[in-house]
């Protein structure tokens, strides 16, 4: 696992947008078809794409807690998103009994859909950058949890998303000091432990750690944080 010193070498050699990932952004790609959101599906294609040129054009950053939790939770996943896949046909049959045709089943081969988007999601992860534990990082994680600062809540949750956030900041601040201007933002869908209630917005107790010099953006999905790239000038 390479260390924030050694990724920030790295991208001083080829610069590119980096871009880290909180674990549940890489199973929203499974949940895609549960939440509506194909779009995610595109994101990350585009995302792994970028990853595969020569030289890549982002890097994909996770934090030491990611591939222990991706592994707790994709089977879980991909059984929701196979839930989701079979309510297609069960609307298919429904419409029938109804007397009302016109709307077929799904073909088999959709239902190769749930693991082809665990695949897909597990390369991603496979192509993102495990960064190595960083002492001043994991201090600053500590002082969330003492003081439970968010992503920290007082249920005693959310350690581990402490963790993984301290890293992404750490990494940015790191880049930014070496003189790298690209764009580095941390994507998490977990709005209710790193954005204000309701919105996706970045809370107030993590507002100041990614604002100047840092300059780290946040954004709350994949698609989100793809669309930022773009804005930017950013093609995979």
């Amino acid at each position: 696992m390479p260390t924030i010193a050694a990724t920030v070498a790295s991208v001083q050699a080829l610069p590119a947008p980096v871009m880290f990932l909180d674990t549940c952004v890489l199973l929203d790609i499974i949940r895609a078809p549960l939440r509506n959101a194909a779009s995610a599906v595109e994101a990350a294609s585009q995302l792994l794409t970028g990853t595969q040129h020569a030289p890549p054009s982002v890097y994909l950053v996770i934090g030491c807690p990611t591939p222990r939790e991706w592994n707790d939770h994709v089977d879980q996943v991909v059984t929701d998103c196979t839930t989701a896949v079979n309510s297609v046909n069960a609307v298919s049959e429904a419409w029938g009994f109804l007397g009302v045709g016109g709307i077929p089943p799904l073909p088999v081969a959709a239902m190769q859909l749930p693991n082809r988007l665990r695949g897909l999601s597990r390369d991603l992860l496979n192509a993102s950058i495990l960064l190595d534990k960083d002492a001043d990082s994991l201090d600053r994680a500590i002082d969330r949890i003492i003081n439970v600062l968010r992503p920290m809540r007082k249920e005693g949750k959310s350690a581990k998303d402490a963790v993984i956030v301290e890293h992404a900041i750490g990494l940015a601040s790191a880049l930014r000091v070496a003189g790298i201007v690209q764009t580095c933002v941390f994507v998490s869908s977990n709005t209710n432990d790193f954005a204000k209630s309701k919105i996706t917005t970045l809370h107030p107790d993590l507002a100041g750690a990614f604002g100047a010099p840092t300059n780290l953006d946040y954004a709350a999905s994949i698609t989100a944080a793809v669309s930022l790239l773009q804005a930017g000038g950013w093609v995979p």
